[in-house]
């Protein structure tokens, strides 16, 4: 007996060490990739995913390729406030020093490498070239100026397609078509009106058409992009609850489909309604009317007001979240989070939704693997991991202007 027992720790301590022969166990922020431990945060082969390099003489650092100490940042944020775009790492921890543009930033778009700013309340677009000492106006005329048609300047959104911009006006309730590489003052190619008091907001484009949500006429219009002629509108007015308005707001196209945000508030208070909750319309894109059968979706009672949407795989994510027009504190804010949509299906399937306190997260985009939102209630940004479901940071982008006042409009991926 005595033999025995004293046999099987050793048999024990033999069986140990084979395992760790052939299992490798690395540290939480490791991979394991063919029996070996890599730091995506900061190996220069496998920065950010396992298989990106970087370039001959740059590092890696929280996931990104660096030139010497400068390092580009995982997102930019536009700072309505301040008026100026600041750079976040993807710890959203601000990177350099924030960038001035025209009044207002509302809404951020790419162009290949350059990043356009829409201000909202100058009506310009501002044009920022990035390069390793960071994002800089880019020359000459970087700046295109829209004339003011209405009695108030009131850009709203910003998209690129095929080289062209696309903006929102709001003020007028039209989509204006921009040509930046025509000569200066000849930029602005087309107006298409979309009618009075429609309070045009988000675009999409599917096909030769772009898709923008009527926020005022509850409604979408749809624009023939070769014509530049407003061809349907969408009546969404039927799919809000008793009392509310539809009230839609931004659009994703996928899979032949146009999936819009709406608000569905209070027709006359733009307050949430009891009982009811954030909603999605979807169009088929082929026909430009609703889908039999799936609509509205509703995105359950922990949705309020619903804000921003991006597509990871086949799942979009829909971010939620009231804040009172007289809220002081994040405590007002009510039903807030990320939900997700499971889109691989005929009809869409809502998860449960991830919780997110003190904060609205509001615009969201996807960046290597991981979402960024902007806090409708503050000037921070949100990173959302998807794999975990769970926000796993947060930070001050915008700072606060002497006024107390951190406006965060829009978020876009560093480039």
């Amino acid at each position: 007996m005595t033999t025995r027992s004293a046999s099987l720790p050793l048999l024990l301590l033999l069986a140990s060490a084979g395992a760790c022969t052939t299992q490798v166990v690395c540290t939480s922020d490791q991979v394991s990739v063919d029996g070996r431990c890599l730091s995506l945060s900061s190996d220069p082969q496998n920065c950010g995913a396992v298989g990106r390099s970087c370039a001959s003489g740059e590092s890696c650092s929280a996931g990104l390729c660096c030139l010497g100490s400068q390092c580009p940042p995982a997102v930019y944020a536009a700072c309505f406030n301040s008026s100026s775009v600041q750079g976040a790492t993807s710890s959203a921890v601000p990177v350099g020093a924030p960038v001035a543009v025209e009044s207002g930033p509302i809404a951020l778009a790419w162009q290949g490498t350059k990043l356009w700013v829409a201000n909202s309340m100058s009506n310009t677009l501002d044009r920022m070239s990035v390069s390793p000492s960071g994002l800089l106006p880019d020359g000459p005329f970087p700046t295109v100026t829209i004339p003011i048609s209405g009695s108030f300047s009131d850009l709203e959104y910003l998209a690129e397609k095929d080289g062209l911009l696309y903006v929102s006006n709001a003020a007028v309730g039209s989509l204006l078509v921009v040509d930046p590489s025509a000569p200066v003052g000849q930029q602005v190619q087309a107006e298409v009106m979309l009618g009075a008091y429609s309070y045009p907001q988000g675009i999409a484009f599917s096909g030769g058409k772009a898709y923008v949500a009527l926020n005022g006429s509850n409604a979408i219009a749809v624009v023939d992009l070769a014509t530049r002629k407003l061809t349907r509108t969408i009546d969404l007015s039927a799919l809000a609850g008793t009392g509310a308005g539809a009230m839609p707001s931004r659009l994703v196209v996928s899979g032949g489909r146009v999936y819009v945000t709406l608000w569905n508030l209070s027709a006359t208070t733009w307050e949430p309604i009891a009982g009811q909750h954030g909603l999605l319309a979807v169009l088929d894109a082929a026909t430009d009317a609703l889908v039999p059968g799936v609509n509205p979706v509703d995105l359950g009672s922990g949705c309020l007001d619903t804000a921003g949407l991006a597509l990871q795989g086949s799942t979009l994510w829909v971010t939620c979240g009231f804040v009172p027009w007289d809220a002081e504190s994040p405590s007002q804010i009510t039903g807030s989070a990320f939900v997700p949509v499971n889109l691989s299906g005929a009809a869409p399937v809502v998860g449960a939704p991830v919780p997110v306190t003190h904060a609205s997260p509001g615009t969201l985009v996807f960046c290597n693997g991981l979402g960024y939102a902007a806090d409708d209630f503050s000037g921070d940004v949100l990173r959302f991991d998807p794999g975990s479901r769970s926000v796993t940071a947060q930070g001050v982008v915008c700072a606060p202007t002497s006024t107390g006042a951190a406006f965060l409009a829009d978020v876009a991926c560093g480039r």
